[in-house]
């Protein structure tokens, strides 16, 4: 498993992105939301400096856009940017499927305690259920899975790309009717029942494979909950 090495403090800069990052993962700024640098420094305490690095931080992450006289806005996902985050998604968190179910056989059991212990918590939702308490095992779940494929690379560009899939899950699920079926919660406690279980068995090219056609059918689910005005002009 990744290592959780002692880190420095975090600067004011950091302190202000991982606010911010934070608050659009959470869905509090919507898509195309407008980010006040004045309103910004007021709310956090903290000068304008801190502000402009920590949104041209968030920037380079693709979580805000920064256009020359307007200013900075919450980055608005149509269909395109769905597709590219979720072949992403599907390229980094399928190959960490894999390399988590190859270490399964040799690496410490309390790593795969807490999966155990996790599908155990999905169990509950395999028949459906509230929204949110399951959001919050179903990012559980994709990160410890990032944990167990132990590799630092893949776990830092998937958890980047979660910030992205999280904030398009508030702002499009719970604003929706849920009415595209790939997107409930049985849905994906099925999903995740599935891959955890091929994990757990070592099954690499199945925990890959199923890894994937998730990720893939969920990005369907979004863009057919969009619909045709998905890939329109912000």
């Amino acid at each position: 498993m990744v290592s959780a090495a002692a880190e420095p403090p975090l600067s004011v800069v950091d302190r202000v992105a991982a606010e911010l990052r934070e608050r659009i993962k959470r869905g509090e700024f919507v898509g195309g939301q407008r980010l006040f640098e004045a309103e910004l420094t007021s709310d956090l305490g903290v000068s304008r400096g801190p502000v402009r690095e920590a949104l041209g931080r968030l920037a380079s992450e693709g979580l805000v856009v920064v256009e020359a006289n307007r200013g900075a806005f919450v980055r608005r996902l149509r269909a395109k940017d769905i597709v590219d985050l979720y072949e992403a998604r599907a390229a980094i968190e399928g190959q960490a499927a894999a390399l988590a179910a190859r270490r399964a056989a040799d690496c410490d059991q309390r790593e795969l305690r807490e999966l155990r212990e996790l599908l155990r918590e999905n169990e509950e939702f395999l028949r459906g259920g509230e929204f949110a308490p399951h959001l919050r095992v179903s990012e559980r779940f994709h990160h410890l899975v990032l944990e167990l494929a132990d590799s630092a690379i893949l776990d830092r560009l998937g958890r980047q790309l979660h910030v992205l899939a999280h904030h398009l899950q508030t702002t499009r699920i719970v604003r929706s009717t849920l009415s595209e079926p790939q997107l409930s919660v049985a849905a994906t406690a099925r999903w995740h029942h599935e891959i955890g279980t091929a994990v757990l068995r070592g099954d690499d090219d199945e925990a890959g494979r199923l890894m994937r056609a998730h990720l893939f059918e969920t990005r369907d689910g979004f863009l057919a909950l969009d619909g045709p005005k998905a890939g329109g002009q912000s």
